[in-house]
């Protein structure tokens, strides 16, 4: 009885545990960049959003390109989620400001995303990411 109560208490324990680290916040750029592209990639727009800059533009974008997400065919969808993504460059323009660029191995195109701090709370710019950028050199 007692090995029975321990595995339950040990069950309870892991799974407030990864409950709590799926509501936590990135503590860096790069935690919220990764994060970002992996929601992204999944089609998780739920966990993309609450990354993203709240800004009229940036949920507009963000809106439009969810609806285009939703329109690809079920196969297409399929080797997003599948695909890896490797960061290519890392740069810090200042202490709230960061370009991360990216590219995922099924469109295999460097892609960047700017991320920013925000009311100390790292955000998703995605209008940089729409606005035609170049890569980082």
């Amino acid at each position: 009885m007692l090995k029975k109560i321990s595995v339950f208490l040990l069950l309870t324990c892991i799974l407030i545990s990864c409950a709590a680290d799926k509501d936590k916040k990135p503590e860096t750029a790069m935690d919220a960049g990764r994060n970002f592209i992996r929601a992204s990639l999944n089609g998780d727009f739920k966990i993309a959003e609450d990354l993203l800059l709240k800004d009229t533009q940036n949920l507009q974008l963000f809106e439009s390109y969810k609806s285009s997400y939703n329109r690809f065919p079920a196969d297409k969808k399929d080797h997003y989620r599948k695909a890896d993504y490797v960061i290519n460059k890392y740069l810090d323009l200042d202490d709230s400001t960061t370009i991360i660029n990216y590219s995922n191995d099924y469109m295999n195109k460097p892609m960047d995303i700017k991320v920013v701090r925000r009311d100390q709370t790292w955000q998703v710019d995605f209008k940089y990411t729409l606005s035609g950028n170049l890569p980082i050199d």
